[in-house]
Formats: C-alpha cells, sequence, structure tokens
C-alpha cells in the first residue's frame, strides 16, 4: 500500500512472536516506516527496514527520552501496535499539541479507534498472503522452549515419534531450532532421533532465523515465536499446545494447531499455564489439516 505522501512510524516492542506477526502489515508500507521498538524489535527487523527509534529499556527516562525523539521526528502517523498502558502513554505523549494522528492498530474497542487508515493495511497485508508451495528440502522442529515456559516442551520420545511419521511420508532432513540456552536440551532430543538432523539452536541471528524457516517445506513447532515466524513466511506450519491456547494461532489456511484430544476433550486449553504435566503424550498425526496443502 502506497503511503508515500505520509511519513508514518510503528510502535511494537515486544514479545518476538507478536513482534513477527507484524510483519505483513509493515510489509505493506511503501515507503517503509520509522518503527519504535526494543533491542530486541530491531534485531528481527533490521534486514528488512532501515528506520528505528530504539527503547534500550523501560526506565522512565528512556521513556521521556523516547517521547521527544518521536516529536523530533514529527510524523503524520503514529501507529500503536502494542497497546498496553505504557504505550498509551507514549503516544498520547508524542503526539500531544502536534499534527500527528494516533492510531490504535489492533482493537476496535480502545481509544483511540482502531482506524480506516489501519484497516486498509491490515486488508491489504491480508489479500497479499498467498500461499506458495515451498521446496522440498528440509523440515523444521522448533523443540526448544526456555526453562520459563517448560510447560511447553513435549517429551523427546514425542518429538522421535512424529519425526518417524514426517521421515516415513517425505524422507527430508530436519533442522532443529531454538535458543543458545536450550542447546543440550534440544541435542538430548536430536540425540533420539534416528534420521538426519541438524542442531542449529544458538547457531542463528534472528535474521537467519527467518531465512531458514521461510526455505523450510514444514515447520513442526512449540507455542513459540519460531511458530508464528514460519507462519508470517507462509511456510505449513504445525503448533503444538497443551499448556497454551492456540486462540492466537494466525488464522491462515496453512497453518493449524494440534493438541491431545485426550487429556482435553472438550478442546478447552488454558490460556497459560506454567505446570507441567502429560498434556502431549496423545497428540498424533503432525500433518493434520495440512495434508492436502503439502501434497497439492
Amino acid at each position: 500500500m502506497n503511503v508515500s505522501s505520509q511519513k508514518i512510524a510503528v510502535m511494537k516492542f515486544s514479545a518476538l512472536g507478536d513482534i513477527a506477526a507484524t510483519l505483513p502489515l509493515l510489509r505493506e508500507m511503501d515507503p517503509a516506516p520509522c518503527i519504535i521498538t526494543s533491542p530486541i524489535g530491531k534485531a528481527f527487523y533490521e534486514d528488512e527496514f532501515p528506520d528505528f527509534i530504539v527503547l534500550p529499556n523501560k526506565n522512565p527516562l528512556n521513556i521521556f527520552r523516547l517521547v521527544k525523539r518521536i516529536r523530533d521526528r514529527h510524523f503524520t502517523d503514529l501507529i500503536d501496535l502494542q497497546g498496553n498502558d505504557r504505550c498509551r502513554f507514549i503516544c498520547r505523549t508524542a503526539t500531544l499539541i502536534s499534527q500527528t494522528k494516533q492510531h490504535n492498530g489492533f482493537d476496535t474497542n480502545r481509544t483511540p479507534p482502531y482506524s480506516l487508515f489501519v484497516k486498509e493495511l491490515h486488508a491489504a497485508a491480508t489479500a497479499r498472503l498467498i500461499y506458495q508451495p515451498k521446496p522440498r528440502g528440509y523440515i523444521v522442529l522448533n523443540t526448544g522452549s526456555s526453562a520459563k515456559w517448560s510447560a511447553k516442551r513435549l517429551p523427546a520420545w514425542k518429538w522421535e515419534e512424529f519425526a518417524t511419521q514426517l521421515n516415513a511420508r517425505f524422507g527430508l532432513p530436519f533442522k532443529l531450532t531454538g535458543s543458545r540456552e536450550e542447546i543440550d536440551y534440544i541435542r538430548s532430543i536430536s540425540d533420539q532421533i534416528p534420521f538426519d538432523t541438524e542442531v542449529l539452536a544458538g547457531k542463528t541471528s534472528l535474521p537467519e532465523l527467518k531465512h531458514i524457516l521461510k526455505g523450510a517445506f514444514l515447520t513442526v513447532s512449540t507455542d513459540s515465536a519460531a511458530m508464528h515466524i514460519s507462519a508470517v513466511e507462509k511456510t505449513p506450519t504445525i503448533g503444538l499446545f497443551g499448556s497454551t491456547s492456540p486462540i492466537s494461532l494466525p488464522a491462515q489456511k496453512w497453518v493449524t494447531a494440534l493438541y491431545d484430544k485426550t487429556y482435553y476433550p472438550d478442546g478447552q486449553l488454558p490460556q497459560c499455564t506454567d505446570i507441567i504435566d502429560n498434556y502431549y503424550d496423545n497428540t498424533t498425526h503432525p500433518l493434520s489439516g495440512l495434508w492436502s496443502l503439502i501434497y497439492n
């Protein structure tokens, strides 16, 4: 969508999966907007976008410095894609007694309203999300989930079971992804998978991870940033849920949720819990919902 007559800034600080979900909207803007973000947001976006205002931390002094930097740029429009109280304060303060229009970019029930301008951006971005078959090169198993969210971790034998099914159908090598802090955990899973595997945990920058997920034939992932990145890169993606709900799963035909229907017979998964349990033992058929897409 051409917005060449406007000088736009977009605000998004966290979390990484939510940051990834903004890519279709940002990619639709021509010229590219200035992105107001966190250090991890800049690390994720910087291979595609040139202009940033970075908030190094939530220190009140840095927030007021950020407001001044925004005001000094004289943007025509400021889109808040974060939506928490801190960001609402930043937007209100940065646009006070100025010509900058403030837009709420995600929720129709907030003030300021979800503007027609942002609706049009979303519609144009959605129209471009057309699935294209991926080359049969490799399958990504994003087995990692930080120790903080260890309830999201599947047992190693379940990853071996999934890998066995996928190997029988496709015969492709596996790339295992995750963070540097998870290397030992992910290597222990790789050791139990009797097929061609490569552990990439801790070896990739965020732009490199985007590239790997974009080039994958298929991604099977815990509920994590990698799942969202894979989805926006239009890679067939299976999200594995148990301690969290798939309510925020991207609504695209190449993305599907898998959960244990024995553990959750009514389909009511918790919004989020850190209690470790056997949520995944009876999950089966990792290609459920994506079979016809991948084979056509």
